[in-house]
C-alpha cells in the first residue's frame, strides 16, 4: 500500500511550526481590535504585511518540508499488513 500525503508521522514532525504561527496568528488579531500605537494607515500597512509574510513563508517552508520528508527514502516506512 501506498502512504497518504501528511500521514501522522509527518503531521507531528512538522508540529513544531504551529507554535510560530499561532503565535503570528494571535499578534495578527492583537493588532488588528487593539493597536496601542494608534492608527496609521502606512505603518498599520507595514506592520500586517509584514506578518502576513511572515506567516506565508512559514506556510511554504512547512509545506515543502513535508514534500521532502514524503519523497525521502530515508523516512519511507512500508504500511503493508504482510
Amino acid at each position: 500500500m501506498s502512504r497518504r500525503a501528511f500521514d501522522a508521522e509527518v503531521t507531528l514532525d512538522l508540529a513544531v511550526n504551529l507554535l510560530p504561527f499561532l503565535i503570528m496568528a494571535f499578534f495578527v488579531g492583537v493588532f488588528a481590535v487593539f493597536n496601542p500605537w494608534g492608527f496609521d494607515p502606512l505603518q498599520s500597512a507595514l506592520q500586517f504585511s509584514i506578518l502576513f509574510a511572515t506567516m506565508g513563508m512559514l506556510a511554504v517552508a512547512t509545506y515543502l518540508a513535508a514534500r521532502v520528508i514524503e519523497t525521502d527514502d530515508r523516512t519511507r516506512h512500508d504500511t503493508s499488513d504482510t
